[in-house]
């Protein structure tokens, strides 16, 4: 009953609106009988929630309310453990792919440039959906027997599990601009990033939220942020709210059913950052860079800043200044053998040769630093893989380079080893076994050689005796 009584203030005071029962673009939601209508859809809706099949890895970033962090253990030792990989048949410069989710059967989805494919556990390709022209960027989710992703049309897709047939389409924007961002779904509801187009601190980016009803693909509500935002990540916390950042690192938190904002903090005004919010330890962890664009004067070691809100107030807990730009996505968990919850932040500047990219790991609770692993540089004037593909890519209509993040984004298993995949091509199992607060060493740290970068929205995805990873042209599975 308080959470009902709670969707009817938000609908009265927010721009939002239910598309089973609005009719064209969201209208303000003042009175009170569309305030009814809303608590008895977000009812409904959560008494279906409460019938959500539970999968193994649903999202680019996990399981709510854990994102980023797995419940089963990996394989540490990469190189022994490798078990299968996929590329285009034509050769694997024909696609890009991005983000991985696993089922409750262990089949592998991934996404790709050209659509998306479904594999069974030993690698058999069940089935593909061919997205070509449109390209889907994102990473997929999966919910109630259907797995949702959007493409560079401004489409958001629904497709059933089972044989990757079409279940919905809806148009909601002209465009959905090409970064790494997530598809993501929960009680009943899809977001997805929209409005890609001018202006914004770095170029053309997406302007909108978008909620769709995941039945129907109807829209539910549209939020505009006070900046653009750039690899969109929606990440659910409790109470039907989820929470995200902007470009220039302010972080939000917003209701699911309704958009109504509960409260926005930080960012820095006029900066672009890759990177994208966190949850864990009772707060939202948001990234940005202290530098403002143009790229031309981006270097290694440009500071940015990660900060630490309260989940539920949005005040400022703690912030530390990072040596070199967080662009990507922390995860929060419990790294191995350190007390408490640890915050995992990724740190690069990327497409800069000789650039080198570290990993450091926070005090969730302080923001002290914990451990330090240094990565290796950028060896060659673009990412593993870029420069090779290049013409491959143009003539099969996709685009002709990936372009990513420094850094995958960060996964952190049940027994606190950190994973996480470095634009050289090197896929990582870290874990500091001395305290020493570095990593070095064999019984610290695994490699194994994928020869292409990884794009943000790849995040190494876990399940019971599997580890999946997308690079940004082949799928990587690894088993125990």
């Amino acid at each position: 009953m308080a959470r009902i009584l709670r969707a009817l203030v938000a609908a009265t005071f927010c721009a939002a609106c239910l598309g089973d029962y609005v009719e064209a673009d969201c209208k303000e939601a003042d009175s009170p009988g569309l305030a009814f209508i809303q608590a008895k859809a977000l009812a409904r809706d959560s008494a279906a929630a409460k019938k959500e099949v539970e999968y193994r890895w649903s999202s680019g970033r996990g399981n709510f309310p854990d994102y980023g962090v797995a419940k089963d253990t990996a394989p540490f030792d990469l190189p022994a453990r490798f078990a299968w990989s996929w590329s285009h048949p034509l050769g694997r410069f024909h696609t890009l792919t991005y983000g991985t989710v696993i089922d409750h059967l262990s089949n592998v989805y991934l996404s790709g440039a050209d659509g998306i494919r479904k594999f069974d556990p030993s690698g058999k390709l069940l089935w593909e959906y061919a997205s070509l022209p449109a390209e889907m960027m994102d990473a997929p989710s999966l919910f109630n027997g259907t797995i949702y992703g959007s493409d560079t049309h401004g489409n958001v897709v629904a497709l059933n599990m089972e044989d990757g047939k079409v279940e919905w389409k809806t148009h909601v924007s002209d465009a959905i601009c090409q970064d790494n961002g997530f598809t993501m779904a929960k009680d009943g509801v899809v977001l997805a990033a929209s409005d890609c187009r001018e202006p914004s601190p770095n170029g053309e980016s997406n302007h909108l939220v978008k909620a769709l009803n995941a039945s129907t693909g109807k829209q539910l509500w549209t939020y505009a942020p006070d900046t653009a935002i750039w690899n969109f990540l929606p990440l659910f916390v409790d109470e039907g709210d989820f929470v995200f950042q902007d470009m220039t690192g302010k972080a939000y938190r917003l209701h699911l059913h309704t958009g109504h904002v509960i409260w926005k903090s930080g960012g820095k005004e006029g900066t672009w950052t890759d990177g994208s919010a966190a949850v864990g330890n009772g707060m939202v962890f948001a990234v940005n860079n202290n530098h403002m664009p143009p790229n031309a004067f981006y270097s290694e070691y440009n500071p940015g800043t990660l900060s630490a809100y309260n989940l539920s107030t949005g005040k400022l807990v703690w912030k530390v200044v990072t040596q070199r730009p967080p662009n990507n996505a922390p995860a929060v968990g419990k790294v191995k053998n350190l007390p408490g919850m640890s915050v995992v932040m990724p740190l690069c500047q990327q497409v800069q040769q000789g650039a080198f990219c570290d990993v450091h790991v926070y005090n969730a609770d302080t923001g002290d630093l914990r451990w330090v692993f240094h990565g290796p540089a950028q060896a060659g004037p673009y990412q593993a893989g870029d420069l090779e593909g290049m013409d491959i890519r143009r003539s099969s209509g996709v685009r002709p380079t990936c372009l990513p993040n420094g850094w995958s984004a960060p996964t952190i298993d049940a027994e606190g080893t950190v994973f996480v995949g470095h634009e050289d091509g090197n896929f990582y199992a870290l874990r500091d076994m001395d305290g020493d607060g570095t990593i070095f060493g064999d019984d610290e740290s695994q490699i194994y050689d994928t020869k292409a970068a990884f794009a943000g929205s790849s995040s190494p995805a876990v399940a019971p005796g599997i580890l999946a990873i997308a690079s940004c042209d082949s799928l990587f599975v690894f088993k125990k």
